[in-house]
């Protein structure tokens, strides 16, 4: 693992010890589990996405409702855009 030059000692001690304590609690869980469990969610935003682009209710002729609502869902799933920083 880098860390930054900048960093002191006790930094770098914390750092160290969340990582032992972080891999000792992902081992608990079934990457395979885990691996559903992210295309489930990737599945739902996409679902999310699509019933955006279907709705007839957002028409506007440059869809800013559209990616308007499509950067809202990406926020819902904790997922950060470079679009709209005022939703951040």
């Amino acid at each position: 693992m880098n860390f930054k030059s900048t960093s002191t000692v006790e930094e770098s001690l914390i750092t160290q010890a969340i990582d032992r304590d972080f891999l000792q609690y992902a081992k608990q869980y079934d990457i395979h589990d885990l691996a559903r469990q992210v295309d489930s969610d990737a599945v739902n935003l996409i679902k999310e996405i699509k019933a955006i682009l279907d709705n007839t209710a957002l028409d506007d002729s440059e869809c800013f409702l559209r990616i308007d609502d499509i950067v809202k869902a990406f926020y819902n799933h904790n997922l950060d855009t470079s679009r709209h920083w005022e939703l951040e």
